[in-house]
């Protein structure tokens, strides 16, 4: 054993010695730790040039951004990896199977996992969301046409789960491209989650929507979360919906379309429609106040009356009319919701994918094999879940919120 400018020569043997490429390096924990708390935040160019700044290596022994890539890479596959074996033992363990997520055969689950608690469907009091839908009727141009018996609200909206799921795409690298052949512009989608419960959140990430859908349900498993009222905040995307369906079967839930896609998809569909901008806006506008109280029925009303002179493209207003059709139970009373003080938005998914992924890997041209941007992701959710220390140190990964993990520990 030798030092070497400041660094130690060992020779290794065993698993140790197997798991090294050619030439690699046996790499401290303290420096892994720093490694990757810096490439979380800045390209593997800049992380490599700060890491040898900071440890003074010049010439032959500087850090080499190749060999960072790949010691980053494999941290952040460990990472999945783990995620993924903690995910199947977990719906395991509750009497799922790990790779369909429906019961195992033979296998009734509990109450607490099938039903809402008894508490929960109380009912949060009639007289105030009368009130609340009186305020917003008095404020409003367009009346709220429900009843407060008539509106699905959440019982105890502090004692929710609201979840939120969304694929990012970042640009796919190319293994190679000959001279003179087209660019393909393909996407490697990351899928991120966002559960909140109460004043606490968890991230969730993964390559394969079916994956992270997975995770979820293990989350709430483990966490004893599904005696609870379960509301999915999307942006409509028929995949999602189709995966709520099918591994929450089991489970009484609520999916709410969010506003600002809602608001967006009437805004580009009907400036396709509509001839004039001035008149768009106009009707755009009327649209939009049947919609925030709720009113499917009074905008399909409304633009299936347009004047023929107004409509330039049929072909767009029929979209706008059969999407309102196909997600209509999904649009919920927004103006009713934002009197409560309830979430209208997945936007905790959207700060979440620019978190995990997109704030990272959406820079400069950069381009992604599916490893590469799965690993990086999987690296920053444990920092987002204030697990760095859990896996650097022991090479463990829980799916507990710090809250519930707390809990468990004062217990």
């Amino acid at each position: 054993m030798e030092s070497e400018s400041g660094r130690i020569s060992i020779r290794v043997y065993g698993a140790l010695a197997d798991s090294l490429q050619p030439k690699e390096r046996v790499l401290s924990l303290s420096f892994l730790e720093a490694a990757s708390c810096v490439c979380t935040k800045t390209s593997y160019r800049d992380a490599a040039d700060i890491l040898n700044r900071f440890l003074g290596r010049t010439d032959i022994n500087t850090i080499k951004l190749r060999t960072l890539s790949d010691s980053i890479g494999r941290i952040g596959a460990e990472i999945s990896e783990a995620l993924s074996n903690v995910t199947a033992h977990i719906l395991s363990m509750y009497g799922f199977d790990a790779e369909n997520v429906l019961p195992l055969e033979g296998v009734v689950l509990s109450d607490n996992i099938t039903t809402v608690s008894v508490s929960q469907c109380a009912g949060s009091g009639k007289h105030e969301i009368n009130e609340a839908i009186a305020a917003v009727n008095g404020s409003c141009e367009e009346k709220i046409p429900f009843s407060a018996a008539e509106i699905k609200i959440e019982s105890v909206p502090e004692e929710c789960v609201y979840v939120s799921i969304d694929d990012i795409g970042v640009k796919h690298q190319k293994d190679s491209r000959r001279e003179g052949s087209v660019r393909d512009y393909k996407y490697v989608e990351n899928t991120v989650a966002h559960i909140q419960y109460g004043d606490e959140s968890y991230i969730l990430t993964g390559i394969g929507m079916r994956n992270v859908f997975k995770s979820v349900l293990a989350f709430l498993l483990v966490n004893n979360l599904l005696s609870r009222e379960l509301v999915f905040l999307t942006d409509g995307a028929q995949d999602i919906r189709s995966h709520i369906q099918s591994v929450f079967q089991f489970h009484p839930y609520r999916v709410i379309l969010d506003w600002f896609h809602l608001k967006k998809r009437c805004q580009e569909w009907l400036s396709m429609a509509v001839r004039g901008k001035d008149r768009r806006n106009a009707i755009l506008e009327k649209a939009l106040h049947y919609l925030w109280v709720g009113d499917v029925a009074g905008a399909s009303e409304y633009l299936s009356s347009l004047d023929s002179a107004d409509i330039k493209n049929r072909k767009w207003l029929d979209n706008l009319l059969g999407y309102f059709q196909k997600k209509g139970d999904a649009i919920t009373c927004y103006a009713l919701r934002a009197k409560l003080g309830l979430r209208n938005s997945s936007n905790p998914v959207e700060k979440a994918n620019d978190l995990v992924v997109a704030g990272r890997q959406k820079h400069n041209g950069m381009a992604w094999s599916p490893e590469g941007s799965g690993a990086l992701a999987a690296l920053q959710m444990i920092y987002l879940n204030n697990q760095p220390d859990l896996w650097f140190h022991r090479k463990e990964l829980y799916l507990f919120s710090p809250l519930l993990e707390n809990t468990k520990e004062a217990a």
